[in-house]
């Protein structure tokens, strides 16, 4: 059974990890609202609800344009449609069956 002290160490690397979680996310948000406009925060913002896994694909994109230095203005709601688009497509794969 672990002590009082094994205890609270654990629960205060719990919010120790939480917290780096919230700020994590807090600067993610900072830096979709810095690259896109109104409309395309929203449209991020459900994204992030409806697919997690698309949501970090598009903050690393973003993230990459911002670092590279190629970020000129605000991206507009329907360029950020475009490359939802472009990430979300599948490729699709056809089995073709030969008979001898």
């Amino acid at each position: 059974m672990p002590s009082d002290d094994e205890g609270q160490n654990e629960q205060s690397q719990l919010r120790e990890q939480k917290l780096r979680q919230l700020q994590l996310e807090a600067q993610k948000k900072e830096l979709l609202k810095k690259m896109l406009d109104e409309a395309g925060y929203s449209r991020m913002m459900n994204v992030r609800l409806s697919s997690p896994e698309l949501y970090e694909k598009v903050i690393s994109s973003l993230a990459y344009v911002a670092q590279s230095g190629k970020h000129a203005g605000k991206i507009p709601d329907e360029q950020l449609y475009r490359l939802l688009q472009k990430m979300t497509q599948s490729r699709e794969t056809s089995i073709e069956f030969r008979r001898k």
